[in-house]
């Protein structure tokens, strides 16, 4: 026997003797082989000192969570895997039952428990880190076998777990025992503008545009609410005889729309009774504008038209009232204006302006110009007092239509949707995106850093719609059927998803007064979300019911969709679920932005009493 030979049956020395085989051969190689001798005392020495040390119980409750964790990764896996064609172990099924019970949706977990049916629609696939070339029961194997290390080996086994991967244990644990619920609040506030047209939340402010009732009847204003004081007061000098729309808010900037009310014709259409009907315009005039949220100066800002001081007219509220007055308003600033043309721009588009998004100083928007055609426009936001100038960064085909502009936290990758309809009627969509790079050059004897764009299609089958960005993740609806790959990554196949299978009873909830500014006409799309890391730190994965999915927006760090089982909201930055239960039931208006969901359960008031809902995420 050599030493290789032996030193392959050392490390087993102890059973071997213990189970009383024959080993005079190799004890005859020893005597002879110093060196091979020192490993067997060497291997003595650990195992005497690993059998000598404490053993400690696990916690009590270790045994059930890591069976609630072997339950989810079960969920998923028959979420991805195709009607009957997986199962699952007797010993899971009491738990995933356990799992039904602790979600709304019972029912629907209670059938998958048997595996006897199709993918599961509302539990989501945390974002895979890498592929993994393992099947369904070799996951399982291996979690049930840390299991039995955990309850045989006590704290010594679960060391060696966590030092071999310190994430994958702990990760799956907390997110079975995070909080999940949501913590919504009401608020009330007396307003001489009660019928909220548009909303948005930022902070602990919302910003609405909103008729009058009574003596402001036919006025519209913009109006800023503050959640602590529970006070609503004015951000225009005067009020608009136009309707307004809330478009975009952040921390330093409100953008909104002037969409002037269709003007009618001199001339009308005498009926058989002998009235006139009235007949409007095609042509709309519509302007962009925006104002800086930062503080203003003790003296008042100045009117851009007039530069007159504009808030010596208004007084402070007296304390513990409820009043649209207040010490300032901020000056706005015009962006943009133009005009939308019905004649001109493709029949299925009723509004210019299909999307913006605001990151930083930069403004990103979609809108129609009078000629039907459709842009990407971005602006450089200041404070000097002068409208930003647009720069066109893209310009649609004749038909075509762009829309959901968004971008990363850097603004260096840019995305948006280009939507057109084909001749049997149906609505597609591509999504683009530009890859902006800085280059260093030399020009006149000096260093300069200058930005290269680059434009390609980043999804170009026609079925992906409404790109946006959440962590610098990804997100798009897609009306494609779903292809899962043996490494268990999931793609759009390229093929409709039939619209046979939609569930018609899913409608969105729009996120303006439909009455007052359309939704977008994709607002009716249904299909799979998918989300894709940007950093190129995971694959493809979804969200929610296979097709079923719409309604979708996106917050700071989180999405909220509607689907077949109801409201549905995902963490993005901790890739988990949340518990929505019946908390955006019956809203008439939802808008999401930065870490707030705002809704109102009714639009159009009777009186001077506005109430509005509102949750904070994270907690």
């Amino acid at each position: 026997m050599n030493c290789n030979q032996a030193r392959t049956l050392l490390s087993a020395y102890r059973e071997l003797k213990s189970e009383e085989i024959d080993t005079a051969e190799l004890d005859a190689h020893l005597e002879s082989c110093a060196a091979c001798r020192e490993v067997l005392a060497s291997y003595t020495l650990m195992g005497e000192q690993v059998r000598s040390a404490p053993t400690f119980e696990p916690p009590p409750e270790l045994h059930a969570k890591l069976m609630k964790a072997l339950a989810d990764e079960q969920l998923k896996f028959l979420q991805k895997s195709a009607p009957g064609k997986a199962s699952t172990p007797e010993f899971l099924k009491p738990y995933l039952q356990e799992r039904a019970e602790e979600t709304r949706n019972q029912d629907d977990i209670a059938a998958f428990s048997t595996a006897e049916t199709g993918p599961l629609p509302f539990i989501q696939a945390r974002r895979k880190r890498r592929p993994l070339h393992v099947n369904q029961f070799a996951i399982l194997g291996l979690a049930a076998a840390a299991l039995i290390l955990l309850m045989m080996g006590g704290l010594t086994s679960l060391l060696v777990l966590t030092r071999s991967n310190p994430a994958s244990l702990t990760k799956t644990i907390n997110s079975v025992n995070r909080p999940v619920e949501v913590d919504q609040k009401s608020y009330t506030t007396t307003t001489l503008y009660p019928n909220v047209a548009s909303a948005l939340p930022q902070g602990d402010s919302v910003f609405y545009s909103a008729s009058g009732t009574g003596d402001t009847s036919g006025e519209w204003m913009l109006m800023q609410f503050d959640r602590g004081t529970q006070t609503s007061r004015p951000l225009l000098a005067t009020p608009s005889a136009n309707p307004l729309i809330v478009l975009s808010v952040s921390d330093t900037w409100l953008v909104w729309l002037e969409y002037n009310s269709p003007k009618p014709l001199a001339h009308g259409v005498v009926a058989n009774n002998g009235t006139r009907d009235q007949h409007y315009s095609a042509q709309r005039s519509w302007s962009l504008h925006y104002l800086s949220l930062l503080p203003q100066n003790s003296t008042g800002p100045q009117n851009q038209a007039t530069g007159k001081n504009t808030s010596s007219s208004q007084q402070t509220a007296p304390s513990g009232t409820t009043t649209d007055q207040a010490p300032a308003v901020p000056t706005d600033l015009l962006l943009e204006q133009g005009t939308f043309d019905r004649n001109t721009a493709p029949a299925w588009v009723t509004t210019p302006v299909q999307g913006t998004w605001l990151i930083g100083n930069r403004l990103l928007i979609a809108q129609i110009d009078k000629h039907g055609v459709s842009h990407l426009e971005s602006f450089l936001l200041g404070q000097t007092g002068k409208a930003a100038r647009a720069q066109t960064l893209a310009t649609a085909p004749a038909g075509h239509v762009f829309a959901w502009p968004t971008a990363i936290s850097t603004g260096m990758q840019i995305y948006w949707a280009d939507e057109w309809l084909a001749p049997d009627g149906t609505l597609h969509s591509n999504i683009w995106q530009q890859q902006t790079t800085e280059q260093t050059i030399r020009s006149h004897g000096h260093l300069a850093t200058v930005d290269n764009n680059r434009q390609q299609l980043y999804m170009s089958d026609g079925l992906s719609f409404q790109p946006q960005i959440v962590n610098d993740t990804l997100f798009f609806l897609s009306t494609s059927e779903i292809r899962v790959s043996g490494q268990g990554v999931v793609t759009p196949n390229g093929t409709p998803f039939p619209t046979s299978a939609t569930d018609s009873s899913v409608i969105f909830t729009p996120r303006t007064d439909t009455g007052v500014y359309a939704a977008p006409a994709d607002a009716l799309v249904h299909g799979t979300i998918f989300m894709v890391p940007l950093d190129g730190s995971g694959t493809e994965d979804t969200l929610g019911t296979v097709g079923q999915s719409t309604g979708f927006q996106a917050g700071g760090s989180f999405v909220i969709w509607q689907d077949s089982t109801g409201y549905q909201m995902y963490d993005v930055q901790r890739q988990t679920s949340v518990f929505l239960g019946n908390t955006l039931n019956g809203a008439a208006l939802l808008a999401v932005n930065g870490n707030t969901t705002l809704w109102l359960n009714a639009l159009g008031t009777p009186n001077a009493k506005l109430t509005m809902m509102a949750f904070n995420w994270p907690n």
